[in-house]
């Protein structure tokens, strides 16, 4: 999975849309990742380290859209 996500980021990129993609990635994947140490998955996924802020307001806002009846699916 964190082959594929790497993927999608690193094309998004050429596009200008790095960040956009790496909130999606996260966002849609948050239930397998919720258990993710996000620093190790920045590193797995080649962003840098400061995108694990990122990841974690991405978990955050996933288990709250899900609390509040939101699909991510």
């Amino acid at each position: 999975m964190h082959e594929n996500i790497r993927d999608a980021i690193h094309s998004a990129a050429e596009t200008g849309q790095k960040i956009a993609m790496f909130h999606f990635q996260v966002l849609s994947n948050a239930t397998k990742l919720s258990s993710t140490d996000p620093v190790e998955f920045c590193r797995s996924v080649d962003v840098p380290i400061t995108f694990a802020t990122e990841f974690r307001k991405m978990i955050a806002l996933a288990r709250l859209m899900r609390e509040k009846g939101v699909s991510l699916t």
